[in-house]
């Protein structure tokens, strides 16, 4: 994310934003040569999956959940669907 500098309205301007980046990009990069966004800039990122449902909050400080928002997701769950087009 080297381009972060051209829309400082969104990602904003402090001395944090490089090294945040720098993380971003290195997972993007990891993901791509491997196919897992792990690397050695950021904690290990298991695979998602249904049980888990491991989840990156992506900041300065990247935090690993499981499950987030599951409470909203199960009384959301009976609902009917909206059709995909």
């Amino acid at each position: 994310m080297q381009n972060h500098w051209q829309l400082p309205e969104m990602v904003g301007t402090g001395p944090e934003l490089q090294p945040l980046a720098d993380k971003v990009s290195g997972a993007w990069l990891a993901f791509v040569r491997t196919g897992n966004p792990s690397h050695p800039g950021i904690q290990k990122w298991p695979a998602y999956n249904t049980t888990e449902r491991s989840t990156m909050h992506i900041s300065n400080e990247w935090k690993l959940t499981n499950n987030p928002d599951r409470e909203e997701r199960v009384a959301l769950a009976p609902l009917p669907r909206l059709p995909m087009f």
